[in-house]
């Protein structure tokens, strides 16, 4: 049982709230509010615009699904099955998820220039883990002996609040630029700097050995006073007006243009989230290296056995493992996203378009490729559909819609509807919800009738 609630604990930590952040049909929405988040030089054809509360989240388990964790017992019936979810596992596998919340934000444009105010809570959930991590966790030690196994993981999950201001310019009737600065100020924090951890259980004495170079930084989010001792204060998706401002603060920008090529097409590329966060206040690090030694124990295994009394694992731990305790400024370089699109009017109510999309993330680059359609079915209701190519695979069809009632659209977006079908079976899931509020109609000079 012990195994079973440290095991369900690990992974609700990150599932629930959890390889790339792709928000790919808002960007073919060119008439939401919610478009210009991918392209500050989006702007609606409307004069007074306001942003109510609405909310963006992903969420990218690499090589198991929830499906995996469940098996057919000898009585049919549904039964946990760990090792048959580890057996899934790759080499390497990755959670990540993000959340956007926005609360308010307002638009207006005056002639040729657009400006826009805004803010948002934003989180991040990631950690890159060896398929040795849960091996050694669930299964034990003893299918390495004589081998020396890597199984540190990679972790970074923060959460900060956005004040964006923004300008957009129609530098002519079919040419517009548009920038964004952001004032960034850190709730909290979590990221391993150094992930080295290796084991070896020596084949004749069964000797554990662990040779260690890592270095967790944390602020206000992670603190270690032993290992009976260690207190995880980071609430993802949650936040308190008393965080309003911190003093970890940082700077980020966006950059976007767009253009017109006759009545009918359009390009449009853009740079987002150019910029990082220093933290500084409420900072501790945890650095374990060197090489530790212990006989007697088959530590890995048994940590986890009801039959193991916890006073004598945390004695051991204390024992062998000898964290050094700092407190160093670090700072958070945020995933950096672009977006190269094109779109084309085949009707006045009926658009057809492409998009490349790519993200720098933690020393990698992740991309995607995504085509999309958007139709005006009613004068107060348009319709899409996307499919891309993203995380390695085929099967992610997205649909889009916008309703207008009055001043009032309310929109929804998802990347992969498969999910809302296959819960078990999917590797992700996206969602965007905003509500809106459009004021003024604009007539733009050369575009194509729309219904609304």
């Amino acid at each position: 049982m012990q195994k079973i609630l440290l095991f369900l604990l690990f992974i609700s930590a990150f599932a629930t709230t959890t390889v790339a952040q792709e928000d790919l049909a808002t960007h073919f929405m060119r008439n939401t509010w919610q478009a210009s988040r991918t392209n500050p030089a989006f702007f609606p054809d409307y004069k007074f615009v306001i942003g109510l509360p609405g909310a963006y989240n992903t969420l990218l388990v690499t090589n198991v699904t929830y499906g995996d964790l469940i098996a057919k017992g000898e009585d049919g019936k549904d039964i946990l099955s760990i090792d048959q979810a580890i057996a899934k596992l790759k080499g390497n596998n990755v959670l990540r998820s993000n959340l956007d919340i926005e609360t308010l934000s307002f638009g207006v444009r005056l002639g040729r220039a657009a400006l826009s105010i805004g803010h948002t809570l934003r989180f991040n959930a990631f950690m890159n883990y060896p398929k040795t991590m849960p091996q050694l966790v669930w299964q034990g030690n003893a299918q390495f002996i004589g081998q020396e196994v890597d199984f540190g993981p990679d972790i970074d999950l923060y959460g900060y609040q956005e004040f964006a201001l923004g300008l957009a310019v129609d530098v002519t009737p079919n040419f517009t630029i548009g920038g964004r600065a952001k004032l960034l100020a850190g709730v909290g924090s979590i990221t391993s700097e150094r992930t080295d951890l290796r084991l070896r259980t020596d084949s004749d004495i069964y000797q554990l050995e662990l040779n260690a170079d890592y270095y967790v930084n944390s602020a206000g989010s992670l603190k270690y006073d032993g290992f009976d001792q260690l207190t995880v204060a980071f609430n993802y998706g949650q936040f308190d007006f008393e965080e309003l401002f911190t003093g970890n603060t940082g700077f980020a920008f966006d950059l976007g243009v767009r253009l017109k090529l006759g009545d009918n097409l359009e390009l449009a590329a853009s740079a987002l989230d150019i910029g990082k966060i220093n933290w500084e206040e409420d900072v501790t690090n945890y650095s374990l290296n060197g090489t530790f030694e212990y006989e007697g124990l088959d530590l890995a295994q048994n940590i986890f056995e009801d039959t193991v009394t916890a006073g004598s694992i945390i004695d051991t731990l204390r024992e062998i493992y000898e964290v050094v305790e700092t407190s160093v400024s670090y700072s958070t370089t945020l995933p950096s996203r672009f977006y190269l699109s094109g779109t084309y009017h085949l009707r006045d109510n009926w658009t057809v378009g492409g998009l490349v999309y790519l993200e720098s993330y933690r020393e990698e680059m992740n991309t995607a490729v995504a085509i999309g359609s958007n139709m005006d079915i009613l004068p107060v209701l348009n319709v899409g559909a996307t499919y891309a190519f993203r995380s390695e695979r085929l099967d992610n069809l997205g649909l889009n819609a916008t309703l207008l009632l009055g001043p009032v659209q309310l929109m929804a977006a998802t990347d992969n509807i498969v999910t809302a079908f296959r819960p078990k079976d999917s590797h992700s899931a996206n969602l965007r919800l905003g509500l809106n509020v459009l004021l003024g109609k604009v007539e733009q000079e050369g575009a194509p009738n729309k219904f609304y």
